[in-house]
C-alpha cells in the first residue's frame, strides 16, 4: 500500500472514533428550543421538543442560572450537530478515495 491510502485509512479510523464520541455526546445533551411565556407580568421558562411525532413542553422554572444553563447545553448540542455533519462529509470524502485507490 502506499503511504497516501495508509495515512487516510488510518485517518478514516481516527474520525470514525471521533464522530462515535461526539454522539455520544449528543445523547447527553438536551434538545429542543427554550419558548419564554409570560403570566401575570412573570415569565416561566419551558423546553419545546417533539417526542414521538407530538411537541412536548416541559416545564424549566424561572431560575435564570438553570434557564442559563440549558441554554448553553442546546448551545452546545448546536455545535456538536454541527460537527458531526462536517465529519460525516469528510469520511464520505476518504471513503471514497479509498475506494479509487483499491
Amino acid at each position: 500500500m502506499s503511504f497516501f491510502v495508509t495515512t487516510t485509512m488510518r485517518e478514516a479510523k481516527r474520525m470514525t472514533a471521533l464522530c462515535e464520541a461526539y454522539e455520544k455526546q449528543l445523547q447527553t445533551l438536551p434538545k429542543g428550543s427554550l419558548c419564554e411565556k409570560e403570566r401575570n407580568g412573570r415569565k416561566y421558562f419551558y423546553l419545546a421538543y417533539r417526542y414521538e411525532g407530538k411537541v412536548v413542553s416541559e416545564y424549566v422554572g424561572r431560575n435564570e442560572t438553570v434557564v442559563a444553563g440549558i441554554r448553553e447545553q442546546l448551545e452546545r448540542r448546536k455545535d456538536v450537530e454541527a460537527i458531526i455533519k462536517i465529519i460525516k462529509k469528510e469520511l464520505a470524502l476518504m471513503n471514497k478515495v479509498l475506494e479509487v485507490a483499491s
